[in-house]
């Protein structure tokens, strides 16, 4: 079972167009129980939630979780705070991952962009 702890969210103004923006952007901690080879190990993802209000008064949001990450929970918080220092959003969220990690086989991820 997987569990999903908040760590982290960040509130981001931006212009664009001339036009003021403001969303927040949730950083999780995902933690789940893998067997391998008969032993349970826990391993971490990260999700990032981006969440807004339009114009119209309507709800966006969009997230990106990435399961199966690291090994440890140190190795995720560090990265999620390099994440949170630049604002990094669930779109840009895999390819800045590749870029810090080195890798980009990502064997566990969902995605998903709605506007209410």
């Amino acid at each position: 079972m997987a569990m999903r702890k908040l760590y982290k969210t960040v509130n981001v103004s931006s212009e664009c167009d001339g036009e003021e923006r403001k969303f927040w952007l949730d950083y999780y901690i995902l933690e789940k129980e893998v067997e391998i080879e008969e032993f349970s190990v826990n391993t971490y993802g990260i999700e990032i939630c981006k969440r807004s209000k339009r114009e119209d008064n309507s709800s966006y949001f969009e997230y990106r979780k990435i399961f199966d990450i690291f090994c440890t929970e140190e190795e995720t918080v560090e990265v999620i705070e390099k994440l949170a220092r630049n604002s990094v959003t669930p779109i840009c969220m895999q390819e800045v991952l590749e870029d810090l990690i080195g890798t980009g086989d990502f064997v566990s991820e969902e995605f998903l962009v709605a506007a209410v």
